[in-house]
């Protein structure tokens, strides 16, 4: 079954189309469009999933031409036609930037005709044996679905198999005749490892995981990062995150490692690097796993603030370094950040001289939560927060509130405080003496944090329905490491 895998992997990957054409300093790209009435089409261009304009052109003695004195970087394009947006794509390489193509709706692809790419020819022909081969496919998986007789079963799971083998022998024909052309590279690129059986163990037992390691090991060996054009695919970013998303363990130290390993490719190309090198940044600036910001702090520190990401501004890195900075002082394993703050006296209304840390608190567990006055997400975090507090503070748990509210702020946050009748203690650090919320990462808010009764981070940028589970979960590891 494995065929039948790369099988449909590689047909859906390839469901849009191509072109290129001629190895010149400048681009020129000649389009007839049959079955479209507009006047204007539009040239654009893809990066990872999304789809950016590059250039327009009107239609002249029935041709529409793009052309342009720069080449086009290398990368999948397609033609947009208004007012429908109907398109269809094409590759563009650094050796074929001169072509022509000529279409009839409305299945524009599939009727194209090229001149003068070569590559756009070898995968529109690949295209059409794909789509007989997927059909047959579809169509002998629907009769082992219905058939009872075994023996015929199995004759059909056998022609089954035979079908995913000769698209593996059509495709590795591909790759060594035509090996520089992005058909190939895409084709290898996307070919699922083929694994060995798997080795014995000492006992004689087969290794189990050995398929998994084995799989995950060679999952990018066909995957050319020398060449820029994967940058301008959605491809490049659709297998980085499967890497990263689906076949790493999602805790820091694996997933630092798997983007090491992917930035240490990515540097085979220079462009190759500053688009993945970015991509990987934003990716865990606010990851959707809790603790994985600890791979935006790495990967600051590995890259950008070594330069090697010297195309970012002065301003850029900044806020990078500074983000990073914030982002290390919470991470998860870390020790709190202490801080001496100004404490609201309920007796006086107002926040007095007396200062308070969350290292004061005596509690099994402490909630750091950050709020701003007159907010309207903080207010509705402190009416979730309140039936929390009221059923978990007998169990161990006391919530430490610090309000972003400067000296110019405190009659609001007061104001906020007797609204809402906020039961825990709460502080504020009016005069930025103690930086509470750059060391609490308090650019967005509200925010919580839980930590242990040493005050270590348990769980950082939380949510408030997650809050028992955590505990619970927390409590579960200590009582199985203390075994």
């Amino acid at each position: 079954m494995k065929y039948l895998i790369l099988l449909f992997t590689l047909f859906n990957i390839l469901q849009s189309p191509t072109y290129a054409d001629a190895q010149a300093p400048a681009y020129k790209i000649e389009v007839g469009i049959e079955g479209y009435g507009g006047k204007e089409v539009y040239l654009g261009y893809r990066r990872a999933d999304k789809i950016y304009s590059k250039d327009t052109t009107a239609l002249i003695n029935g041709k529409f031409t793009f052309e342009g004195q720069e080449p086009l970087p290398p990368g999948i394009y397609l033609v947009l036609m208004p007012p429908e947006n109907k398109y269809f794509e094409f590759v563009v390489t650094k050796a074929e930037q001169h072509f022509s193509l000529q279409t009839t709706g409305p299945e524009f692809y599939k009727n194209m005709k090229i001149k003068g790419s070569k590559d756009n020819q070898l995968l529109h022909d690949y295209q059409d044996y794909m789509g007989s081969q997927v059909k047959a496919s579809k169509d002998l998986q629907a009769s082992i679905a219905e058939e009872k007789d075994d023996k015929k079963k199995e004759k059909l799971e056998k022609e089954l198999e035979e079908l995913g083998k000769a698209v593996r022998i059509y495709q590795d024909k591909i790759i060594k005749d035509y090996p520089d052309t992005y058909t190939a590279k895409l084709i290898s690129a996307f070919q699922e490892p083929e694994i060995p059986e798997a080795p014995k163990k000492a006992d004689g037992s087969t290794d189990d995981s050995f398929r998994w390691r084995y799989y995950r090991t060679h999952f990018w060996d066909g995957f050319d990062f020398s060449d820029e054009i994967f940058v301008n695919t959605p491809y490049l970013k659709e297998k980085t995150d499967r890497y990263l998303d689906k076949m790493t363990v999602q805790v820091p130290d694996s997933v630092i490692a798997a983007v090491d390993f992917l930035l240490d490719k990515a540097e085979a190309n220079p462009e190759v690097f500053r688009y993945l090198l970015p991509y990987l940044l934003n990716k865990y600036y606010n990851p959707d796993i809790m603790g994985l910001d600890a791979v935006y702090v790495h990967l600051t520190d590995a890259y950008y603030a070594t330069g090697k990401a010297d195309w970012v501004t002065e301003e850029g890195l900044k806020k990078i370094k500074d983000d990073a900075f914030m982002m290390r002082n919470v991470l998860i394993g870390k020790q709190a950040p202490n801080i001496n703050v100004q404490q609201y006296d309920p007796a006086e209304d107002k926040f007095g001289s007396k200062l308070i840390s969350p290292y004061d608190v005596k509690a099994d567990y402490t909630l750091i939560f950050l709020w701003k006055p007159g907010c309207g997400h903080c207010k509705h975090m402190t009416d979730e927060l309140k039936p929390f507090y009221a059923e978990w503070k007998d169990k161990g748990v006391e919530i430490f509130s610090i309000s972003s509210a400067n000296h110019t702020e405190l009659a609001e946050a007061i104001n906020d405080i007797h609204e809402k009748k906020m039961p825990w203690i709460i502080t504020a650090d009016p005069y930025l003496k103690a930086r509470a919320l750059q060391y609490y990462y308090g650019t967005s808010l509200p925010k919580l944090y839980l930590l242990d009764k040493d005050k270590k981070i348990i769980a950082n940028r939380v949510a408030v329905k997650q809050i028992p589970e955590i505990i619970s979960n927390y409590e579960k590891m200590q009582h199985e490491q203390a075994k």
